[in-house]
């Protein structure tokens, strides 16, 4: 067994899924996601790194919506052959550039948008059915179905905008008689949303578009039966006061979150080490029976199995069974996990893999190390130790990319001992870390306003006795410690 040539397979395991090529033998579907054939659920929540923009892709993809939900067929429900999935927006593709949206940013220039980018999306789907052009052509004088004709005007909604506002009666009409053929098709057209962390140019101004988006589906959703959508979101974004409208409050019914638990994180490290495409990794999988197997089609590669006791089976043997000598130092199938979720117990799958990515790769800079390791046994617990805080500072540093007020805090916070006093903790957080320009990026106008910010983003929480402490994947990017904290590796 050639333990070098394995890890550094591990070692070169793709985290980003943004910039990740697309293929179904890199993606996992989980169980959660049959859900996605559930009409009614359209708004998908979750937070960076939880794989919205992998499934986002996956169900543009012909037979993605497959691999989603299977080949059930239920009656007056989507399936795999009778739906079509179509980008509403995402970065690039024909869309909108940030300097472009951002100069309307106003509520009814950003309703009219949707709605205007909806009617020109489904006319370019239906282009060669001569039914829904005649219908365009009867609902738009000809100047105006000449412009919704031509996609390239989606990049320029100042054309069409006002058409938008002052006609609603026509455009309405077009998409409600347009969801009735579609229901005659027995067809389904969904349209999908990412990116909408990244629309405007200001965090600000992002809910100006967000809000309107949510607003015009939770109307449409019931009045068209076969024109859906999916939305993917930011769980932050979602639970952000700024984003509430008149009816947000109703939304729990039609959301769907993308949560990962432990052995859904394994199998996706399986997975994507299975199909590398190196037999030495496969013969290494194969010595735990029942870990892998293959799908008659073999389109998705190799499947990791769900029984958890072969899953833990394969860490024990990849780790050891604890992080030390015994249990009292953890067990080693939950710790990784338990150190990489955040206040509310959210994992991030793309956080997990760089974990295990990281430690394979300090690994590899030892070979003797590797070789003095018994048995099946690749990497050492202090590896996967230390990988967590080389985990923790990507986290941050992905945070402030976002959020780039999260800067200054990093130097005021830098240094700290957890856990702290809640008001000690509140006083590090000066308003004047900000220059007097900066201010209007904030999301609050106060010290205890950031805080209260910082739950809300799952960095730090209040504990019992009152004091303030950080889960560890933003504890050590953030510069902070704990006594008695994990130590890197030498």
């Amino acid at each position: 067994m050639n333990k070098l040539q394995i890890l550094k397979v591990m070692s070169e395991i793709r985290t980003n899924a943004e910039n990740e090529e697309i293929g179904l033998e890199d993606f996992l579907p989980l169980s959660s996601y049959a859900n996605l054939g559930e009409p009614s659920k359209f708004l998908i929540l979750g937070g960076r790194g939880s794989g919205k923009t992998k499934v986002f892709r996956t169900l543009l993809e012909k037979d993605g919506f497959r691999q989603m939900i299977g080949d059930r067929r239920i009656l007056f429900k989507p399936n795999a052959d009778n739906s079509e999935f179509i980008p509403g927006f995402m970065e690039g593709a024909g869309f909108p550039a940030q300097t472009v949206i951002s100069k309307s940013v106003n509520e009814d220039d950003a309703s009219a948008f949707w709605a205007g980018s909806v009617v020109i999306l489904l006319i370019d789907l239906f282009r060669d059915d001569s039914l829904v052009q005649d219908l365009a052509k009867n609902y738009f004088a000809e100047k105006i179905y000449q412009m919704f004709l031509d996609k390239k005007s989606l990049k320029n909604p100042s054309y069409w905008l006002a058409y938008i506002q002052d006609e609603p009666e026509s455009w309405e009409g077009f998409l409600d008689d347009l969801n009735e053929y579609i229901e005659q098709k027995d067809r389904w057209v969904f349209l999908a949303y990412d990116s909408l962390d990244r629309i405007c140019e200001k965090y600000v101004d992002l809910f100006c578009y967000i809000r309107p988006l949510l607003q015009f589906w939770y109307g449409h959703s019931k009045r068209w039966s076969r024109i859906k959508c999916k939305i993917f979101l930011r769980n932050d974004l979602y639970d952000s006061e700024m984003l509430a409208f008149p009816d947000s409050s109703k939304l729990g019914s039609n959301v769907l979150k993308l949560e990962w638990s432990t052995i859904s994180l394994y199998r996706l490290l399986v997975k994507k080490m299975a199909n590398a495409k190196d037999q030495s990794v496969v013969d290494y999988l194969h010595r735990i029976e029942g870990l892998i197997g293959q799908t008659p089609e073999g389109n998705l590669g190799y499947i990791p199995t769900e029984h958890e006791t072969i899953m833990k089976k394969f860490v024990s043997g990849m780790i050891g069974e604890y992080m030390g000598s015994n249990s009292k130092k953890g067990v080693s199938y939950s710790w990784a996990p338990n150190h990489l979720q955040d206040t509310y117990g959210v994992l991030s799958p793309r956080s997990f893999l760089k974990c295990y990515s990281v430690a394979a790769a300090k690994m590899c800079e030892r070979p003797d190390d590797v070789e003095k390791l018994a048995g099946d046994r690749l990497i050492s617990p202090s590896m996967i130790q230390g990988a967590v805080q080389d985990v923790s500072e990507d986290r941050v540093k992905e945070l402030q990319e976002e959020y780039q007020w999260l800067g200054k805090l990093k130097k005021a916070f830098s240094g700290l001992t957890l856990l702290m006093d809640k008001d000690e903790f509140v006083r590090k957080i000066r308003m004047d870390l900000w220059d007097e320009s900066e201010h209007k990026k904030l999301p609050a106008t106060s010290a205890i306003g950031i805080f209260e910010t910082l739950q809300k983003l799952g960095i730090v929480y209040v504990a019992k006795d009152g004091r303030v402490n950080v889960p560890e994947i933003y504890l050590h990017g953030f510069g902070m410690r704990r006594k008695g904290g994990i130590r890197r590796p030498v």
